[in-house]
């Protein structure tokens, strides 16, 4: 289980942010190699593993996971996929980084992390947001008792989604289709980084637009509150180009704002406005996958704890699904 020596991955799922990101994060790791990939497509799976230089390709599940070289595996293929093939990983003995959502239902997450702790293995769930030097600030900044008592709070996820990554997120309601388990589940995970608690209860409204098929919610708006009479609102869309993306937090004694804070590149402003003025934080940005893997690995060595365990997964997922459970009701649903 490579408690010592380089930890060798495979990629399950010859995706694109495997590609774009995970990879180079966890090869540019001194610990880490990657050494294979899966895809059900033969094609595919030979061509992604020559573009990257990898020994080996499988389309065989069974085969990929029975590698004796292997130690841990990044999930990434689609919401539908992640409960099975995770738990065949565990019961290889593999450790398991998977994409978010964990699942698409809370029993589905929770059979994951059972069969994770059963096997002894490492489960993390890939939520970025948390690692972003941007949202660390933010989180310093509350904690730090500067903004006062927190009042409320607004996450503005407005994004026009790209054409490569449209597919089955616009048209498979089966892969768990809309902005709910694409966007939302990253709020809840990052808002409960920032405030150290769940929320009490949800309101949400979504709409469906004319190219969205399968009555699938690419507009979603939610109200959150928290404990301490904090309330957040949470706006969620494909249908933005130009908007960007921010997080506005507000205490009694100040307000800070996150500028194009909430997407995978690094990048984003964070100032606070109090009394004393308006002033930018500096941050150094860093790729938030480095830190995700920094801290995978030190949880495999038994030093440390992942960036996101599977639980935090699950709870980003139960909230979500709160969510989306308060619009087909069209009531607030207590939690």
């Amino acid at each position: 289980m490579a408690k010592h020596g380089k930890l060798r991955w495979g990629l399950l799922g010859a995706s694109n942010i495997a590609k774009q990101w995970l990879h180079t994060s966890i090869s540019k790791h001194p610990d880490c190699e990657v050494i294979s990939v899966y895809s059900r497509d033969k094609e595919r799976a030979a061509a992604y593993a020559k573009d990257l230089g990898l020994r080996r390709n499988f389309t065989d599940l069974d085969a990929f996971l029975s590698d004796p070289e292997l130690d841990a595996v990044y999930i990434s293929t689609t919401n539908d996929k992640h409960r099975d093939e995770a738990i065949a990983a565990a019961k290889a003995g593999k450790h398991i980084l998977c994409e978010k959502p964990l699942a698409l239902k809370v029993e589905d997450a929770q059979a994951m992390i059972d069969a994770a702790g059963a096997a002894g293995v490492v489960l993390a769930t890939n939520h970025h947001l948390r690692n972003m030097e941007t949202h660390r600030a933010i989180k310093d900044l509350i904690k730090s008792g500067q903004l006062g008592h927190i009042t409320s709070a607004r996450v503005s996820f407005t994004v026009d989604l790209p054409d490569d990554l449209a597919r089955w997120r616009l048209n498979d309601p089966k892969a768990g289709a809309g902005v709910v388990l694409d966007l939302t589940v990253h709020d809840m995970d990052l808002l409960r980084f920032y405030f150290d608690a769940d929320p009490i209860s949800v309101t949400a409204m979504g709409l469906t637009s004319g190219s969205a098929p399968h009555g699938i919610k690419d507009n979603v708006m939610t109200i959150w509150e928290f404990p301490g009479r904090l309330l957040v609102s949470c706006h969620d869309t494909f249908l933005v180009p130009f908007g960007g993306t921010a997080i506005d937090i507000h205490g009694t004694d100040g307000s800070v704002h996150g500028a194009d804070v909430l997407w995978q590149k690094p990048q984003g402003r964070v100032t606070v406005r109090d009394a004393g003025g308006t002033h930018e934080i500096r941050v150094e940005h860093l790729v938030p996958y480095d830190r995700t893997i920094d801290d995978f690995v030190k949880a495999v060595r038994g030093t440390g704890a992942p960036s996101v365990t599977g639980e935090d997964g699950m709870n980003a997922l139960r909230l979500a699904l709160a969510a989306v459970q308060s619009m087909e009701i069209g009531n607030t649903v207590r939690l």
